[in-house]
């Protein structure tokens, strides 16, 4: 993991079915209650929220710091785990 968010920090996913993966959420007020958002297409996610460690959430297809290397022909990046070209991030 590159330099970045403390160990303990812990971030917000839930599974987004328009998405078809686990995102990170974030929290819009309608009506005076609070509901869960996916980040991508803003659609509701499940009430099955986890909060993972900034490792994690690098595992789930996202980075801190400068983007990571641009993808090769395979599409995925060129870490090699296969990662990428698998889940489409």
């Amino acid at each position: 993991m590159r330099d970045g968010p403390q160990r303990t920090s812990a971030f917000p996913t839930a599974h987004c079915a328009a998405c078809q993966r686990v995102v990170l959420t974030h929290v819009i007020y309608e009506n005076d209650a609070g509901q869960r958002r996916c980040v991508h297409c803003d659609g509701p996610v499940g009430v099955d929220l986890r909060w993972i460690s900034a490792g994690a959430l690098e595992a789930e297809g996202y980075y801190f710091g400068p983007p990571p290397a641009a993808e090769d022909a395979a599409g995925g990046c060129t870490t090699g785990c296969g990662t990428c070209a698998t889940r489409r991030h």
